[in-house]
């Protein structure tokens, strides 16, 4: 059963018990007010008709019958010629009937009761819709035990009261039927949240993440509704991520596996070739050479990959790093790479806070990119500055090599992406420095800036805090 189906039948359910107890109360007070005057009304015309009778016996001479009963019922004659329309009933010794304008359907046995009595006493006699009340009291006569026994016909009181009932059944199940229909479309208005919160979780639930409840009131429902929209927003995001996620994972892996299938291809042909021993001494070294080459390369595409794997699992140092310090170990690592295009230092004086071997390997990973950049460039230059910017340092890599397009910059820190793949692969590339990098500097709380223009050069720059104590200079 529906919520609003269950409110409609609760309020009727009320409604029909409020409107029984009134109609109870209001048609039980009535009734007995015009029973209670009909009783009384008939006391009257009893004692009425008591006096009456007693006073016909009594005026009648004695020579009328010798017989008292016999003046009885003479004396009730008489009264019943003047009043036609009483109805009353005179027994002599409990059950001899002196005289009896009672209704015919009255038997002897249903005044059993009144009979029995030697005080004054009343009953209801029902028989076929009709509803008479009988009183009975003793006729003071002398030397005789008389019964008076009257009857009124209290029918139109309970005529009334039956018709008073029909009429409020009929007024109680029109206003049933006017409160049901108002209070369906009520309770239809005041659970359609609970409708659209019903369907929008259908929705989701068959995969339609995107679909929000959006009802604005001011009651519960409309909090419960702005937090399951806010909770089906967090759950589209949170599936949204997950779904980025595997199809990183998936390029990741397919990355991966064409990172190592195309070399290890290479290397087991050349490998085989070598084996056979019939090549020159030149091919030979040729072989050799490419085989080291890619060793090398795939080597250090290990060590990256570990490096970068370990990065979820690590908390950098927060310790004081001067620039200088911090750009003399840069240098030192490139020192021992053979030429190159020449790297220019430029320390601004600023101690940052942060993890030196992290922030070593960040900043020698974009050096070394801006220098295969700068590779097919007669003039190439690379530019490392370090400058105090708002409260915090910025640190910069720039060259003026052959640049990246617009459309591959937001993508440069994803593993194994890279913008020239062969060019990359022949300077040992492996799409791995650069999630390296963005990867560090997230853990230093802080992010990658990329500004590049094809056939010009590329600025990378990231903002880290400084550190709130100077530290003893660093010798180099």
């Amino acid at each position: 059963m529906k919520f609003r189906t269950k409110i409609t039948a609760a309020v009727v359910c009320l409604l029909a018990a409020a409107l029984a107890l009134v109609g109870m109360l209001v048609m039980g007070q009535a009734f007995a007010a015009n029973l209670a005057t009909a009783r009384t009304a008939a006391n009257q015309r009893h004692s009425q008709l008591q006096d009456a009778l007693l006073k016909e016996y009594y005026t009648l001479p004695a020579s009328a019958s010798p017989y008292p009963q016999a003046l009885l019922s003479q004396a009730a004659m008489n009264y019943a010629a003047q009043h036609g329309a009483e109805v009353f009933a005179l027994y002599r010794d409990g059950s001899l009937p002196v005289y009896s304008a009672l209704p015919q359907a009255l038997r002897p046995a249903d005044l059993a009761s009144l009979l029995g009595e030697a005080d004054s006493a009343a009953m209801l006699w029902r028989n076929q819709g009709t509803v008479w009340l009988l009183q009975a009291t003793p006729l003071p006569v002398p030397g005789q035990q008389t019964l008076l026994i009257t009857g009124t016909d209290l029918t139109p009181v309970f005529r009334a009261r039956n018709a008073q009932l029909l009429t409020w059944l009929a007024a109680a199940a029109a206003a049933l039927a006017l409160g049901g229909l108002v209070c369906a479309r009520f309770s239809a208005r005041l659970t359609a949240p609970l409708a659209r919160l019903e369907s929008a979780s259908r929705a989701i639930a068959a995969g339609d993440y995107a679909s929000r409840t959006r009802v604005d009131t001011d009651d519960e429902i409309g909090a419960l509704s702005t937090h399951f929209d806010a909770m089906a927003g967090a759950v589209q995001d949170r599936v949204e991520a997950l779904d980025e996620s595997l199809r990183r994972e998936k390029e990741f892996v397919a990355a991966f596996t064409h990172e190592l299938k195309t070399p290890m291809t290479t290397m087991m042909g050349y490998a085989d070739w070598l084996r056979a021993g019939s090549a020159e001494a030149a091919d030979v070294k040729e072989a050799a050479d490419y085989i080291y080459h890619e060793t090398h390369r795939l080597e250090e595409f290990s060590f990256k990959l570990l490096a970068l794997l370990q990065m979820d699992h690590q908390q950098p140092e927060r310790l004081p790093v001067p620039d200088r310090a911090l750009f003399a170990a840069v240098q030192r690592s490139l020192g021992r790479l053979d030429g190159g295009t020449p790297v220019d230092y430029r320390p601004g004086g600023c101690t940052l806070c942060g993890d030196k071997s992290l922030l070593q390997d960040l900043l020698l990973n974009l050096v070394r990119n801006a220098r295969t950049a700068c590779r097919e460039v007669p003039d190439g230059r690379v530019t490392v500055t370090c400058r105090a910017e708002d409260g915090k340092a910025r640190l910069t890599v720039e060259d003026n090599g052959c640049g990246i397009p617009a459309k591959d910059l937001a993508r440069l820190t994803e593993p194994f992406y890279m913008v020239d793949k062969s060019r990359s692969r022949r300077s040992g590339g492996s799409g791995i420095g650069l999630a390296l990098c963005r990867r560090i500097a997230e853990l230093h709380g802080t992010a990658l800036e990329f500004a590049s223009t094809p056939g010009q050069g590329t600025c990378v720059s990231l903002l880290l805090p400084l550190a709130r104590e100077e530290v003893p200079h660093e010798n180099p």
